[in-house]
């Protein structure tokens, strides 16, 4: 007899959810300006970065919002893999044939998912999900190290092979990038989900993206996995002073990794050969996870001192209900970008995505919170949920 049942609001971690939460909203503003920098042709994403605002608002994007978010969310998946396993595994249901059907109905939807957005985590994070399996009897000090490991090793490795043997890919990308925009203005949703799995299958498989990409995320689970096996977030008062010290070391490596940004990028000083690009992309990975790591610890020590802020119910609540919100995030995508909707792509600067994001994000905390006022998940959550557990489960409260 199938007597799992999922997690509820009453055993939640908040402070997961606050930081997940967080976290979205930085993954809305990396997308938004993925399709400007992204998914248009250099020339014309030049056009639409011309702008002294829309210089500062890339630099900001660039230094403080890409790759940072979407690491804390990926080690927030390694902590709900800790703490689905240890749910499933106090129960008859096989947690191993559990996590596997989970992992097969996420790769499903993230199939269902590029067919409108190509740049899309959900298939990454199913493929290295499943290899968490690996590491489940794994020592806990050991997960820390395999991590760190596969994020500044393996991943790197895969990157230099990248740099070394693949060749230039820029004009057949911009023809690609080209293709690609007069597909999704379109207005043909046959043309538009074949344009994305094309630019998928190029720039993540021909292009051996997708294992250096797999890589680095199952290193940042292994990450979440450690925490959550340590403790640290279920009792934030009783390691207050480590989150702290963990917040100062972070930080000065996060500040070494910011200069090194600022000099390049912003006062363009060049650099040039293969092997310092594979030793520039190494530290970029180290002050990604810093960065990460500083805006994790503030937070959490912010919920600390002052839980009461009015702000840390509503992210919750966007946490709480993460992937739909996610996936709601590209119906936005398609409405304002495409040609069924604004057909805006190729037409916004970048100065106009944060106040976008400000606005879609607001929009999705209200909603957030009357929906898990009356509901005890997420849409998705509780389709994903009932087809995990292959049984009907009660979604009104």
């Amino acid at each position: 007899m199938n007597t799992a049942q999922p997690i509820t609001q009453n055993n939640r971690t908040v402070i997961v959810d606050v930081i997940r939460g967080f976290a979205l909203f930085g993954v809305l503003i990396a997308n938004l300006e993925g399709f400007i920098s992204f998914a248009l042709p250099e020339n014309q994403a030049k056009l639409l970065t011309s702008t002294a605002a829309d210089k500062v608002t890339e630099h900001f994007v660039s230094l403080f919002i890409e790759g940072k978010f979407i690491t804390i969310f990926s080690m927030l998946f390694g902590y709900g893999f800790g703490v689905l396993m240890e749910r499933v595994s106090q129960r008859v249901l096989h947690p191993n044939s559990f996590f596997v059907r989970r992992m097969i109905i996420l790769f499903l939807l993230a199939l269902l998912h590029i067919a409108f957005w190509w740049g899309e985590i959900l298939n990454v994070y199913a493929m290295a999900g499943l290899l968490m399996l690996l590491f489940r009897n794994v020592k806990t000090k050991n997960l820390i190290w395999m991590g760190l490991f596969l994020l500044f090793v393996c991943g790197p490795f895969v990157q230099a092979l990248k740099i070394l043997f693949l060749p230039p890919a820029d004009k057949e990308l911009s023809a690609s990038l080209a293709a690609y925009e007069n597909n999704m203005l379109s207005g043909n949703l046959m043309s538009i989900a074949k344009a994305n799995y094309k630019i998928v299958w190029y720039i993540f498989f021909e292009r051996w993206s997708q294992w250096r990409d797999v890589a680095e995320a199952l290193g940042k689970f292994l990450l979440g996995y450690f925490i959550f096996r340590k403790g640290y977030l279920q009792d934030t008062g009783a390691n207050i002073t480590l989150i702290k010290k963990v917040f100062k070391i972070a930080l000065i490596i996060a500040m070494l990794y910011l200069i090194k940004k600022t000099v390049i990028e912003i006062f363009g000083v060049s650099y040039e050969g293969k092997a310092f690009s594979i030793i520039d992309y190494v530290f970029s990975n180290i002050g990604i996870l810093s960065l990460s790591l500083v805006y994790c610890t503030s937070l959490i020590q912010l919920y600390h001192y002052k839980q009461s802020l009015k702000i840390f119910p509503a992210l919750a609540a966007v946490g709480m209900m993460s992937l739909t919100n996610y996936l709601s995030q590209t119906i936005f995508y398609c409405l304002f970008f495409y040609g069924f909707g604004l057909s805006m792509l190729g037409k916004m600067h970048m100065q106009l995505i944060t106040p976008l994001a400000i606005l879609l994000f607001t929009l999705q905390i209200f909603v957030s919170l009357f929906w898990m006022k009356h509901f005890r998940f997420g849409f998705t959550e509780w389709i994903w949920r009932m087809l995990s557990y292959n049984k009907y489960i009660q979604l009104t409260k």
